[in-house]
């Protein structure tokens, strides 16, 4: 390529330009396939500025990419890069190369990008060494500053700074001035609008919506965290339109969850309540979105509530506080400072007033960490009357602050390896994974502690989020068992006991999964992956997928033995104390439990249940007295399901029709927000 075929002032053709936002598309996966949403809105600006001086281009599937790269070989590729990709866009450079060669420039872009300078200089160096550049913050002013060289100097590129971007000349780097963190959004146009995102909604990609951009916070394990620039939102005009477009183009997939990638939605306050009414339109107009899924701001403000109020039942997750941990020392760690008490207990009152669900995250594995300190702040979680708790293994990515060499010293950081969901492939003879870097160890934690916490992490995800006997539970909680003691408890049973023998295999099954799926080395991790793939048909298997896998099985698939299990451990930690009366009412709980999940392959609703205890008063009031002083005269409970239940299922059912049933009850209960849709609505006959 030289510098007159891409010289418009000489006549000659468009600049091809092709921009990458890869996933894997394997039948299975725990992720969900979003919209190109990032390369998107940057295709759409340097449209905007270049016109019909250049060709763009959008892809998320690699094949797609490398049949049109031959047919019309691109001038400029963007890629975007995240920690889930990085091995399919490292594998897809070298395909570029050995195609085309040098005649081709190759920019990164993401928030796997540090912001400190030594960390780009490796991140050029050794992580992407065939790659030309690296975009830096905001990427739309930076690609357009890289088109316009490529253009007008393509014979001394990378030879003088170029802002907003930063490259190597031999070892040395060379970095242009910041730009973008401040840039006025309204001179955006909107890749939706124009079309640029069709293709991708004909599929069934996931679709997002980014409102307004930034975050105040500086988490040190975030990506969010290390950049500081503007608040700003896009302008709410064209927000509205893009509900409008997005909501009719969805209206037969109900199932589809739609995205808000803002960093804190409701912090602009009145702008954001605007848009909360707007979506609230969308629902009522096209039966779309049924499902609003989003970060709200950190502190919860009045704001936050006021949307919360406009959804209703749209929004997926309700109230969320994402407190991360209450350990001071961790906090200071992590450059967090955390809502006060004072202020979640407000939060949980107010949430409980309007029948909100009320959740929070608490990351696994923060330096000073330790395994009882972590548990006390999971029995504090469940005290303050938390629907809904997320634990979540602290991972390090590229471009976060705790990801780097001084940090992890400092705290004695120690990892381990796993594939990330299932990205994974084989392509042409190359096989490819996707790694996570987890924290298993550090000044306060060993990596048996790490195991007994994630075992635990598991039964909270499927009581909490899949309702696995969460009246039981709750039950239990009112005879004075911690939570955590009867989830600890569960994983040890006691050998001396007559276990049924499918219980005991579920526990081997998941012991083995969990333990199967670190690896000390990357390496390691990858070929024992494509062992297994190779073996298994193109399917790496659970140890990839464990807690939706192990949820399905222990709801929906093994829920014969529950019963006899949880009496009898429930029995065990009340050392055999526990009368007749709580014993038949924690039965009777458990099959409450049973009939109140919906069967997600026959809609069909339950048999009623007759009950002389008013439970539905105990659920509305969020558990919050003993079941025992709700006594009533016997009722029936009658178990149903609402139009947006049947709509949602169905069209699961219509989607997943040939899937075995771990498969099929894999994709259904990731692609479900919120959980509600697991559960019948209960009333008295």
């Amino acid at each position: 390529m030289n510098n007159k075929t891409l010289n418009k002032k000489n006549g000659s053709r468009r600049l091809n330009i092709m921009f990458g936002d890869l996933c894997y598309e394997n039948r299975q996966t725990m992720y969900e396939q979003y919209v190109p949403l990032s390369i998107g809105m940057i295709a759409q600006y340097a449209i905007q500025e270049f016109g019909d001086d250049i060709k763009a281009s959008l892809y998320k599937n690699i094949d797609d990419f490398l049949d049109n790269m031959v047919k019309d070989p691109p001038d400029v590729v963007g890629l975007s890069v995240y920690y889930w990709n990085l091995s399919l866009n490292q594998y897809l450079i070298k395909c570029i190369r050995e195609k085309l060669g040098q005649n081709v420039v190759i920019v990164l872009g993401g928030p796997c990008i540090d912001s400190d300078k030594k960390e780009q200089h490796h991140f050029i160096a050794n992580i992407f060494p065939q790659a030309d550049a690296i975009v830096l913050n905001e990427g739309e002013i930076s690609f357009n500053n890289i088109i316009r060289e490529v253009i007008g100097n393509r014979e001394n590129l990378f030879k003088n700074p170029i802002d907003g971007l930063s490259f190597l000349d031999g070892n040395q780097l060379i970095s242009g001035k910041p730009v973008g963190l401040s840039m006025d959004l309204s001179t955006f146009g909107s890749p939706y609008l124009t079309g640029l995102m069709d293709k991708f909604m004909d599929s069934d990609f996931q679709p997002l919506v980014q409102t307004s951009r930034f975050c105040p916070y500086t988490c040190a394990f975030c990506v969010s965290g290390k950049n500081r620039g503007k608040l700003r939102g896009f302008p709410i005009e064209q927000v509205k339109e893009e509900l409008i477009y997005i909501s009719k183009k969805y209206v037969d997939r109900p199932y589809l969850t739609m995205y808000l990638a803002d960093e804190n939605f409701g912090i602009m306050k009145r702008r954001d309540i605007e848009i909360a009414y707007a979506l609230r339109k969308c629902k009522e107009d096209y039966k779309y979105p049924l499902s609003v899924s989003f970060y709200n701001d950190k502190r919860f403000t009045q704001t936050s509530r006021k949307i919360l109020e406009i959804l209703g039942d749209q929004t997926s997750s309700g109230v969320v506080l994402a407190l991360q941990t209450d350990n001071p020392l961790a906090l200071k760690a992590i450059n967090r400072s955390n809502v006060t008490e004072a202020e979640i207990d407000d939060a949980i009152v107010w949430a409980k007033n309007l029948n909100l669900t009320v959740s929070t995250d608490l990351i696994f594995g923060l330096p000073h960490e330790t395994r009882d300190s972590f548990v006390q702040t999971l029995d504090r979680a469940t005290k303050r009357g938390f629907d809904n708790v997320a634990i979540k293994n602290l991972i390090l990515m590229d471009g976060v602050e705790m990801n780097r060499k001084d940090y992890r010293e400092k705290y004695y950081i120690k990892t381990r390896y796993r594939i990330v969901g299932t990205h994974y492939t084989k392509h042409n003879g190359n096989f490819i994974a996707e790694h996570e870097e987890v924290v298993v160890g550090s000044n306060s934690l060993t990596y048996e502690e790490f195991l007994e916490v994630r075992y635990m992490s598991f039964m909270f995800y499927t009581v909490l989020n899949f309702h696995f006997q969460k009246w039981f539970f709750q039950f239990a909680r009112h005879l004075g068992i911690e939570t955590t003691k009867f989830f600890s408890h569960f994983f040890k049973p006691d050998k001396n006991e007559d276990w049924p023998k499918e219980y005991i295999r579920f526990l081997a099954d998941f012991r083995n999964a969990v333990e199967a799926e670190m690896f000390k080395t990357r390496e390691e991790m990858v070929a024992n992956a494509k062992k297994i793939y190779e073996e298994n048909g193109n399917e790496v298997g659970e140890s990839t997928r464990i807690n939706i896998n192990f949820g399905a099985r222990i709801n929906y698939q093994e829920s014969a033995w529950t019963k006899k299990v949880l009496l009898l451990h429930l029995d065990k930690i009340m050392n055999d104390k526990l009368s007749d009366e709580d014993r038949n009412l924690a039965s009777l709980l458990i099959e409450l439990s049973e009939r109140e999940r919906v069967d997600l392959k026959n809609i069909s609703e339950k048999q009623p249940l007759k009950i002389s205890f008013d439970v539905i008063c105990w659920k509305n009031n969020k558990f919050k007295q003993p079941l025992s002083s709700l006594k009533i005269p016997e009722k029936t409970i009658k178990f149903s399901t609402n139009e947006n239940q049947v709509s949602m299922i169905i069209g699961l059912q219509k989607r997943f029709a040939d899937y075995n049933d771990l498969d099929y009850y894999h994709e259904a209960l990731e692609r479900i927000r919120p959980r509600k849709f697991l559960l019948h609505e209960l009333s008295y006959q």
